[in-house]
């Protein structure tokens, strides 16, 4: 009878290891340490917030110059410029990444979120490689991802998560 319990809170503990309550737990487990999706949705605040101070200490006027991050190489994939649809509620960014989809060997799928505020909007690009134990070349590919903002763009910037920095736009 010893032996019948020790089986079952065997398989017990192993049925509640699998489970998770993170959201974000698929999300989390592709990107690299230090790239959580929380940590980078923290990131892309804290750049919103830097960039929201640079509008009240300009006036609202002229081109704004947020300050850049406390850190040399922060998380994140670098956008490289934006383009908006005709009504401006869906934002296509550019960026460099792997050569082909995640169905291929060394490649990965993209996919973009926003954080936004009154003055801006934060991209954070989210990549699902292939496979985390393959060795690949440093060779980067042109992508993009599509979203859909929570409220049309108008006149606020596209920033970059990295360095909070506003990016080239297009309006489409």
């Amino acid at each position: 009878m010893a032996r019948w319990h020790w089986v079952v809170g065997v398989v017990a503990v192993t049925m509640l290891a699998g489970c998770d309550t993170d959201a974000n737990a698929t999300v989390d487990a592709a990107l690299p340490r230090g790239e959580s999706l929380g940590e980078l949705r923290q990131q892309a605040r804290e750049a919103l917030a830097r960039y929201d101070q640079a509008v009240v200490d300009a006036g609202g006027a002229g081109a704004v110059t947020p300050t850049p991050p406390p850190w040399n190489s922060p998380p994140g994939i670098a956008i490289e410029s934006a383009t908006t649809s005709g009504a401006g509620t869906q934002l296509t960014v550019d960026f460099t990444g792997a050569f082909g989809p995640a169905t291929g060997r060394c490649g990965a799928d993209y996919h973009a979120e926003s954080v936004e505020s009154a003055s801006a909007v934060v991209v954070i690009v989210i990549a699902q490689h292939h496979n985390s134990g393959e060795v690949c070349p440093l060779l980067g590919s042109p992508r993009n991802a599509t979203l859909n903002l929570a409220q049309p763009l108008g006149k606020r910037a596209v920033l970059d998560v990295r360095q909070g920095q506003p990016v080239p736009l297009t309006l489409g």
